[in-house]
């Protein structure tokens, strides 16, 4: 694209090269289809529990529903059966203690030996756990209606956090390999408090 400018300076041949920006916006359209495929891949829908506001009971009380809470403290996890009016053994918080520690090399890695940081996280037995949800969502008797609360101690990685919801949702699977479970929550550890737990250490 060119064109001609007139004036004392003479006759200026003005010139404008559009490759360049056609390559940038190209690449970046790329980069933006990739970012949105893997967002949705890599996604876990997770509900966001929160603590009520009014603290004066309803005039009707609910029809009491069995709950699975799921506690992750930085010594295991903690799994009951809430509202379990049949089962009342299952409401007491049941441990699964954590099986050591990992190491993590955020670097390269050679012969054993990391070149980068080396980070250290305890070991959370989650095939124990998932065993133990499948028993107790058998035993909540809502098959993929029943509700599973997730809460983090403030001392947990968030991994570990993440490690406990694809296990919840891959401890109740069909033949097709998809949860059953749809949406399980995430809320504050102290929700738990009146639900049976008193000791998050």
């Amino acid at each position: 694209m060119g064109g001609a400018a007139s004036g004392k300076g003479g006759v200026a041949d003005a010139s404008l090269n559009v490759v360049p920006f056609i390559d940038l916006l190209v690449c970046l359209i790329c980069f933006l289809l990739v970012s949105a495929a893997w967002t949705t891949l890599s996604r876990i829908d997770v509900d966001q529990a929160l603590p009520k506001a009014s603290k004066t009971p309803p005039k009707d009380k609910p029809e009491k529903k069995a709950k699975i809470n799921l506690a992750i403290t930085p010594t295991g996890y903690l799994v009951n059966l809430w509202d379990s009016e049949d089962q009342p053994d299952l409401a007491t918080p049941k441990r699964i203690p954590t099986l050591g520690d990992f190491k993590l090399c955020r670097g390269k890695s050679d012969n054993g030996v990391c070149s980068g940081d080396l980070e250290v996280y305890k070991k959370y037995d989650r095939e124990k756990l998932k065993e133990e949800l499948a028993k107790f969502m058998k035993a909540g008797k809502q098959g993929d209606k029943i509700k599973v609360m997730v809460a983090a101690h403030d001392k947990v990685p968030y991994i570990h956090l993440i490690g406990a919801l694809d296990t919840t949702l891959s401890s109740c699977e069909d033949e097709a390999g998809q949860s059953c479970l749809k949406n399980p929550s995430v809320g504050d550890i102290n929700l738990l408090r009146a639900e049976g737990y008193t000791s998050f250490d």
